[in-house]
């Protein structure tokens, strides 16, 4: 993709492309290398989520991720994007506890993290304090359907809104959203149908994990999509590359050469002039045959 044609991606151009039919891409990202590679390969979002800190710091739980944590790695994403725009996700009670919570926390991921978004999840309840975050001037991407932080209410993990009950609540929730203020979500682990519905319904581009294709877009964890995690990754998402066990194998062979005396190579040794390392040894009171270099 040609940089000369490349624009920085806006929340205007995201509404525009949805109004146009035309696909939204998106993928996690949560360090600079990963972002700096999707950036250039060409993405509307750079999504730095909960499972950033989990994958890349060993959190076996998204509860226990702290906002700073959130931070940094969002910092790390921001300074080398160019184009995409950078949505850094706000972790477990870093926005629920007051409105001025809200706003502060959001408004530090933006104007620290350098995000372009903030991503909350949430339901009805929640929608009072995106409210704030919205109307204070930062633009709110929601997570809805199933959310790893609020695994506790929703009853674990796995695919919600498979009842009729369920999905009017994960509806009314998005519902509630929108009223918000929030320019899109993330709708992760939902029955097609209901992501169907959603993004006809809606008129914020809804951007699917585990929704099926009939949306505004897929959305995708950057370590699941090459093979680079330090978890399983989920066998239904499929990835696209196993750069993991090439880094095992480089990592193997480094280990071996190191254990062997091999590495480095001889040939890639640096030496000090003859003359220079005769000097060398005078100085330190060795004589020549004392040492081998």
């Amino acid at each position: 993709m040609s940089e000369l044609k490349r624009k920085k991606v806006t929340l205007n151009s995201l509404r525009e492309k949805k109004s146009r039919g035309e696909r939204i891409t998106s993928v996690g990202v949560y360090d600079a290398p990963m972002a700096a590679i999707a950036d250039r390969v060409g993405f509307d979002l750079l999504i730095n989520g909960n499972a950033g800190p989990m994958s890349l710091l060993g959190h076996p739980d998204p509860t226990t991720v702290t906002f700073e944590e959130q931070l940094y790695l969002t910092k790390a994403v921001s300074r080398v994007t160019k184009y995409a725009l950078v949505v850094g996700h706000m972790p477990f009670m870093t926005y629920h506890a007051s409105k001025d919570q809200a706003i502060t926390n959001a408004g530090r991921m933006v104007s620290e993290g350098g995000a372009g978004s903030v991503k909350c999840e949430g339901n009805v309840r929640t929608a009072e304090y995106i409210a704030e975050i919205v109307s204070a001037g930062i633009p709110v991407m929601g997570h809805i359907g199933m959310q790893a932080s609020r695994r506790v209410e929703q009853s674990g993990f796995g695919v919600k809104g498979r009842t009729a009950i369920d999905a009017l609540e994960i509806v009314e929730g998005a519902r509630a959203f929108v009223d918000a203020g929030v320019w899109g979500f993330i709708l992760e682990q939902v029955p097609t149908e209901l992501a169907a519905y959603l993004t006809r319904t809606l008129e914020v581009p809804i951007i699917t994990l585990g929704g099926g294709c009939v949306n505004d877009g897929v959305y995708h964890i950057s370590g699941d999509v090459v093979g680079y995690s330090a978890f399983p990754i989920p066998k239904n998402r499929g990835s696209f590359a196993d750069v993991g066990t090439t880094i095992e194998e480089g990592l193997r062979m480094y280990r071996d050469e190191s254990r062997e005396g091999t590495y480095p190579s001889k040939e890639s040794a640096f030496h000090m002039d003859a003359d220079e390392y005769a000097r060398f040894l005078k100085l330190v009171g060795e004589k020549p045959n004392d040492t081998a270099a």
